[in-house]
């Protein structure tokens, strides 16, 4: 918790607001795929969500590190965190296919459902940090 106080105000706010949509993303396709459409729900539905929550922590601490250190390589570093969870999601599915393989078909499709879902909310979350930098920027030169 101390590391939370630390963070500042704003980050803080970005780890409930990360915190917030996988947990309704999460509870409310779990839901869905458990009540509606039950012959695709699979046992292992809740590793996907908790899956993508810790990649992403994972990418706002690496991001910040990254910020505090050099401001001007977070787009660097915010593409190579987006490869790396490409890959890593691409071994999430290998290991889930080696190892379990059961509903392999629907543990794909929501995978890749929440693959796309972080990617528009950290798209969306980094233009957001762009355009807050370069209004700073852009006022410190003047």
């Amino acid at each position: 918790m101390e590391h939370f106080k630390s963070m500042g105000r704003l980050r803080f706010r970005l780890f409930l607001f990360v915190t917030w949509v996988y947990s309704v993303v999460g509870v409310s396709l779990g839901g869905l795929l458990n009540t509606i459409w039950h012959t695709h729900y699979f046992a292992w539905f809740p590793a996907i969500p908790i899956y993508f929550y810790l990649l992403e922590i994972t990418m706002l601490i690496v991001l910040e590190k990254a910020n505090r250190k050099r401001p001007d390589s977070v787009v660097t570093s915010y593409m190579i965190t987006r490869l790396v969870k490409l890959i890593l999601t691409i071994v999430f599915l290998w290991v889930y296919m080696v190892f379990i393989g059961d509903s392999l078909r629907s543990f794909a499709l929501t995978v890749m459902l929440f693959y796309f879902i972080c990617m528009f909310f950290e798209t969306y979350m980094f233009y957001l940090y762009e355009k807050r930098r370069m209004k700073k920027k852009y006022e410190d030169e003047r």
